[in-house]
């Protein structure tokens, strides 16, 4: 395989991009002392509008709904989050951020901000709306391609995630 095809460069610097976004994710959100995927589950809860069923945190953060529930179960403990029956149907289970959830999640929305901010600062001006194009672009062809096409293309059905090395791209 040759060094220098797109299909490799894409490979490695997106597996470069996602480490090192991981790196600043977890400094960013340890402001509250939760694990990223317990700030993750707080941070869709309040982009949604603070609540949301099971079932929809769960395809949010793309893992199965038993996981959803393991990762929201400490944050009832530490009552970041109201677990609730739906009023218009009891077998459906409604996660509702609290006062102290919301603060959290606000906290670790303003740690990504700031490192956005940064990062969008070391881009010239005249190329940042060119990046910003380039990843909604990138989002969109993972999301393409991991959407319902799973064995196809090596995603897995539960985290929904697209690994083109493990593909042999």
């Amino acid at each position: 395989m040759q060094l220098n095809t797109p299909t490799l460069k894409l490979a490695y610097l997106t597996s470069s991009l996602v480490r090192k976004l991981r790196l600043l994710e977890r400094q960013e959100m340890a402001c509250c002392g939760l694990p990223v995927s317990q700030a993750m589950v707080l941070q869709a809860l309040h982009k949604s509008g603070d609540s949301l069923r099971m079932k929809d945190v769960a395809e949010v953060l793309g893992v199965v709904q038993s996981t959803a529930t393991r990762l929201v179960e400490p944050l009832v403990e530490q009552k970041c989050v109201r677990r609730e029956q739906a009023p218009e149907d009891g077998r459906v289970v409604v996660i509702t951020l609290t006062p102290k959830g919301r603060r959290w999640a606000e906290e670790a929305l303003a740690g990504s901000l700031r490192w956005s901010e940064e990062v969008l600062a070391r881009i010239p001006g005249e190329r940042q709306a060119e990046v910003i194009g380039a990843l909604e672009a990138l989002v969109g062809a993972v999301d393409d391609c991991c959407s319902g096409n799973s064995e196809q293309v090596g995603c897995e059905v539960s985290t929904q995630s697209c690994d083109p090395i493990s593909r042999g791209a």
